[in-house]
């Protein structure tokens, strides 16, 4: 991760691109290693993306009150 400011605190782009790229380097070492084929990997991550992108919709819909 960046380098922390004096209160340890992560912004939450540093923290989107720390989780990314972890996600990246273990698909890819899976892959690598012969673990997993890319079309595993592919296939489930669409059906997970699908999972999510239909949880933010909802998230999307409610309301929040203050």
């Amino acid at each position: 991760m960046g380098q922390l400011d004096q209160q340890r605190i992560v912004t939450l782009q540093e923290l989107m691109v720390t989780a990314l790229a972890t996600a990246d380097v273990v698909a890819k070492l899976l892959i690598d290693k012969g673990l997993i084929t890319k079309k595993e990997f592919e296939t489930k991550l669409f059906a997970e993306r699908a999972t999510y992108q239909a949880i933010l919709q909802r998230v999307g819909k409610a309301t929040v009150h203050a």
